[in-house]
């Protein structure tokens, strides 16, 4: 057996992001709030849309659907 100690790895948390027209984007904001269970116990990092974000939104649903 070594006697080389093993690091103990740091939990980085991912924050998901926002699926607008097909893609995954990062908020325009770059904020993000924390999804909690009922028990208060973390459940995911959440991007906070803006309203530029809300509009990208709605434009590429208005494109999905035929005049």
């Amino acid at each position: 057996m070594s006697d080389t100690a093993v690091p103990a790895r740091i939990a980085v948390r991912k924050t998901y992001k926002l699926y607008i027209g097909g893609a995954f984007t990062r908020s325009e904001s770059g904020r993000s709030y924390v999804v909690t269970d009922h028990k208060g116990g973390f459940l995911a990092n959440a991007a906070l849309a803006s309203r530029k974000d809300a509009r990208n939104a709605g434009a590429s649903a208005r494109k999905a659907f035929g005049g």
